[in-house]
């Protein structure tokens, strides 16, 4: 209560109308915080509310999709708890949304090690050596040979850049140590020299039925909102600029006539 009158006399309300719509900012600075992970869009196609002409996609008026930001950088000096998990359903992608001790709040990709609840920590950190915790990200130095790992970083401090997807991973080939390098196995075959200082995950990243997953039926996607788009040379004149048996496309254009090339 002495928030909202501190809150009240610095406000100043020009009708009793005002005074009834007035919202106070939240006491909790985590709910905050965690709006700002997430972005609900809402897809827009044909006349955006200003009424000027968007290009057509192949997703469903009404979907909204809730963009996730995710942290590929690996190098936090605190300890962190995994409160979470959330999916991504289109990519089929597990997070963890981890809570920092200093108040840090962000998601990361799902780890095999990542349990609700459980502690996420680097072993770099010597402030955690007094603690009796399990690591989940590493150096390449730190790490066994023959051992898998995941999100690996090319260069130190880029980010994660390799084995992302779900359910991959990689193994540790061998060590340089004149060249401060690993050569790390990818999970497509290849083999890449990766820097002795980059960080990454032990073990895969979960889903890992994801590549066993199928989509066996015509039609698979619109339950998820997804249209089906039709060509516009297969339409009549009167529908798109392109159609009406003619075959002669100059450049390709949007079906109220816009240009659409290099965009």
């Amino acid at each position: 209560m002495i928030i909202k009158n501190f809150y009240l006399s610095l406000k100043k309300f020009t009708s009793p109308a005002s005074r009834n719509i007035t919202y106070f900012p939240s006491e909790n600075l985590i709910s905050k915080t965690h709006k700002k992970l997430t972005v609900k869009l809402k897809n827009k196609a044909g006349r955006s509310s200003k009424g000027t002409i968007i290009l057509r996609t192949r997703t469903s008026l009404l979907l909204k999709k809730k963009n996730f930001k995710i942290n590929y950088s690996l190098r936090v000096k605190y300890l962190g708890t995994v409160a979470s998990f959330s999916l991504i359903p289109f990519k089929n992608k597990l997070l963890s949304l981890v809570f920092f001790s200093n108040g840090f709040i962000s998601y990361f990709l799902s780890n095999d090690r990542h349990v609700l609840f459980s502690f996420l920590c680097s072993k770099f950190e010597k402030n955690l050596r007094k603690i009796n915790l399990d690591s989940t990200h590493f150096m390449l130095l730190q790490i066994k040979k023959l051992s898998f790992v995941s999100c690996v970083e090319i260069i130190p401090g880029l980010g994660a850049q390799y084995i992302r997807s779900p359910g991959t991973k990689g193994r540790i080939i061998s060590f340089e140590k004149t060249t401060h390098s690993c050569l790390i196995k990818l999970p497509s075959g290849l083999k890449k020299i990766f820097s002795y200082y980059s960080f990454a995950f032990m073990d895969s990243i979960s889903l890992q039925f994801h590549k066993k997953r199928k989509n066996g039926k015509a039609g698979f996607w619109r339950t998820f909102g997804k249209k089906p788009i039709v060509r516009g040379v297969a339409m009549n004149a009167v529908d798109h600029p392109h159609g009406g048996r003619t075959k002669s496309i100059k450049t390709p254009l949007t079906p109220w006539g816009k240009i659409t090339k290099y965009k």
